[in-house]
């Protein structure tokens, strides 16, 4: 037998081999692409769908020509929604009704409360039902204008361009993680208009194995992959995320960037709610070390902790309420969804301690 003979079986074996996982990858493709398209929860065909198949109803953020980007006024998910101005409220009118007095809470994903998957249970809706239903304001009407991941650069931009529109009587500023992230940054990238941490709006690419429906599916399930959020459209590389900073002595970058940016951002807040005749008032951010994440790490706790101290120089050097929230909303595991962010029975808590504050120092007026 010459070798051309001996070699000729074995390239017929080849041939159908391939040909046969060919062919089960392809009947694998259209059956992973059934099922995510027709069987699957939707939570779970959200998780493992590419970010660009989703519809603008499941988009929570677009982008926004000098927010960055914004709550999306086409978002429903289940009970979580955005009205037609981009906050997490039923309808409201931007012309504030005679005799509304009208609340606004400011601040990133712990005001917008990411992970209470029910408008109804989030810290502002459920201020509103006690303030009306505990203390007798019914006027009063609380808009949350929290933005999962802003900072005081967007919050500061999103009180000046959307918030004054909607004539809020009271704003309440809640700024606390965001900011901390904020300092993690190359120390030559740490400057006034948040360089370090923040680039323009860029829809990530996506790695060319996401393209396939199974391979996707698998890569997110082994942790290769995951569901883009919106830290990859706008996040640049001079940033240390929350585990990778780890590595850059944190303590040190905190001593190289203070909390400078975050003392002007809060000052300019106060100052623009003052020439627009709205009182406005700042609170300490709350957290739990208890949750096993990075809010339970000495370097984010001393940035939690050093940024606190600033909202509250800032607030009573401007002779502006101030609510230390932090030295009273419990740390017991039973609030929180993680070390940052408050669970349903949290929200409600919040709701009540803010409720209190507010009606014993009358700042709500009848």
């Amino acid at each position: 037998m010459n070798k051309a003979e001996s070699t000729g079986p074995f390239k017929k074996k080849l041939y159908l081999v391939l040909v046969s996982v060919f062919f089960t990858l392809v009947i694998l493709e259209i059956a992973t692409r059934i099922w995510l398209g027709f069987i699957a929860p939707e939570d779970v065909s959200l998780e493992y769908s590419l970010y660009t198949y989703l519809s603008p109803d499941n988009q929570r953020y677009i982008r926004h020509h000098y927010l960055n980007y914004y709550p999306n006024p086409e978002y429903r998910r289940g009970k979580t929604s955005h009205n037609s101005l981009g906050y997490r409220n039923d309808e409201f009118p931007a012309k504030k009704p005679e005799g509304v007095f009208r609340i606004v809470l400011l601040g990133g994903s712990t005001t917008y409360n990411i992970g209470i998957n029910d408008n109804d249970k989030t810290w502002a809706a459920q201020l509103e039902r006690i303030l009306r239903d505990k203390y007798g304001y019914k006027n009063v009407q609380v808009i949350n204008a929290g933005v999962g991941g802003y900072n005081s650069w967007e919050t500061l931009i999103n009180l000046e361009f959307r918030v004054l529109d909607i004539d809020p009587d009271l704003i309440i500023e809640y700024e606390g993680t965001n900011d901390v992230h904020a300092r993690f940054v190359d120390p030559a990238s740490y400057r006034g208009d948040d360089a370090g941490r923040r680039k323009q709006w860029d829809p990530p690419s996506i790695f060319f194995l996401e393209h396939s429906a199974l391979f996707r599916v698998i890569l997110r399930k082994l942790g290769v992959t995951q569901q883009v959020g919106i830290g990859n459209f706008i996040t640049p590389k001079t940033a240390y995320g929350p585990v990778s900073v780890a590595k850059h002595d944190p303590m040190g970058l905190l001593e190289k960037n203070p909390p400078v940016y975050f003392r002007r951002n809060l000052n300019n807040m106060a100052a623009i709610a003052k020439a627009n005749g709205v009182e406005i008032m700042f609170s300490t951010w709350a957290y739990s070390p208890y949750l096993d994440d990075y809010a339970s790490t000495p370097y984010y706790q001393k940035g939690f902790d050093e940024n606190n101290e600033v909202v509250k120089e800032v607030a009573l050097g401007s002779g502006i309420p101030f609510f230390d929230f932090a030295s009273v909303m419990p740390k017991d595991k039973k609030y929180w969804r993680d070390g940052r962010h408050v669970n349903a029975l949290g929200a409600e808590k919040m709701a009540e301690l803010f409720a209190e504050y507010l009606n014993d120092n009358g700042l709500i007026k009848q």
